[in-house]
């Protein structure tokens, strides 16, 4: 697994860093044990928040948006004024 930022502390590793340069925390024990991808329910991701912000806000606002999304009917009556 390519890390882009270390799960310890936050800060940008290179794919080739065994030791985070920041807080030296092992990244090479983390990237064996996630090799394997999990079927588990998606998680939220801090990292990835910390990463761009807008788009994963804007990845949850459109999810809502999409689930709350009902076509509003009117009813235009003749006599209304509306």
């Amino acid at each position: 697994m390519n890390l882009k930022f270390c799960p310890q502390c936050g800060e940008p590793v290179s794919p080739n860093d065994d030791q985070c340069p920041h807080c030296q925390f092992d990244l090479q024990a983390v990237r064996q044990s996630t090799s394997a991808p999990k079927t588990q329910a998606k998680k939220f991701n801090l990292g990835s928040l910390y990463a761009n912000p807008y788009r994963e806000g804007m990845k949850r606002l459109h999810a809502e948006d999409a689930a709350a999304a009902k076509p509003r009917r009117h009813h235009w009556w003749p006599w209304s004024k509306e």
